[in-house]
């Protein structure tokens, strides 16, 4: 999603009014699951993403090929382990037949499990004639991720426990390319969010102009970048659309920073997260507002 998105006869499907039903959150199907099948799921994740896999996993949004590293505006951060760089990390997920990876970010929540990330790394969101999604299996976090290290551990994503919101699962809405997922602990039984330093906090319904810190894992890039950026504005082009208008920044993210959060008051509150680009479009990236209307249904609870 991050590599373009074209929002022209598909606007036309997108107007029709989404309503409560549209803000409501779906989970990735998992009849029957028991204690007993999740850990032995668990453990099937961790077999499968050895160090090396990791490594030679692509984005889970494609090729980079066209998308030379010139034009972008990251940086490398400079210890991936300090405040506020530990709570990002990068998301491995299998996607249909595909593997590949996204960003995201640990959450100060009640549970202490919760990671955020955009909607379609862990959702597909309708694909082909039929408008059928995927939901991504074989899902892991992996806090201040480099090159291959996991300085706090694996956290792998619980299958009842991944959640889209309904807008992006079944219309493609990018207003709501929003994705959730609860953790198990790592090797050590510590919760993701205690383990990172407290994880960040939500922030909702904030004035459209903020100064972000953004983060995320571009490319091929084996460590943790950066780029800050004010708010430039909205994308008109999702103006006709249920939810609220799309942010953009001034940075220019590659796939694999897709779900990376957008941190501000100095890296302790998240409010946004990048979603996607535009082949024309070479200085923004493109994010949902964070309201109530949008993550607060998602993250309930969580």
């Amino acid at each position: 999603m991050l590599l373009a998105l074209t929002l022209t006869a598909s606007l036309a499907v997108l107007a029709a009014p989404a309503g409560a039903a549209g803000s409501a959150r779906v989970h990735a199907p998992a009849a029957g699951a028991t204690a007993s099948s999740i850990a032995a799921e668990e453990a099937r994740v961790a077999a499968y993403w050895t160090p090396e896999r990791m490594r030679a996993t692509p984005p889970l949004d494609g090729p980079t090929a066209a998308d030379p590293l010139a034009t972008t505006s990251f940086a490398p951060v400079p210890d991936a382990t300090l405040p506020p760089y530990a709570v990002n990390g990068r998301i491995f997920v299998r996607q249909g037949r595909n593997a590949g990876f996204c960003s995201g970010t640990a959450i100060n929540s009640p549970t202490r499990r919760l990671v955020l990330t955009a909607g379609h790394c862990v959702n597909s969101g309708p694909r082909g004639i039929r408008g059928t999604s995927a939901w991504s299996r074989f899902m892991q976090f992996v806090p201040a991720y480099t090159d291959g290290s996991a300085p706090y551990g694996v956290f792998i994503a619980r299958r009842p426990e991944i959640f889209a919101s309904k807008a992006w699962a079944e219309t493609g809405n990018p207003n709501y390319d929003i994705g959730a997922f609860l953790v198990g602990t790592n090797e050590l039984g510590q919760n993701v969010a205690d383990a990172v330093g407290g994880g960040v906090t939500i922030a909702l319904d904030r004035p459209r102009k903020e100064q972000f810190q953004s983060f995320g894992y571009p490319g091929r890039v084996r460590q943790l970048q950066q780029c800050d950026s004010p708010s430039t504005g909205d994308d008109r082009f999702t103006y006709t659309i249920p939810g609220p208008p799309t942010l953009k920044i001034r940075c220019h993210w590659l796939p694999g920073a897709s779900g990376g959060g957008w941190l501000i008051n100095g890296g302790t509150e998240i409010n946004g997260l990048t979603s996607y680009g535009r082949n024309s479009d070479k200085t923004h990236t493109f994010g949902p507002y964070f309201s109530k209307r949008t993550v607060g249904p998602l993250v309930a609870g969580l």
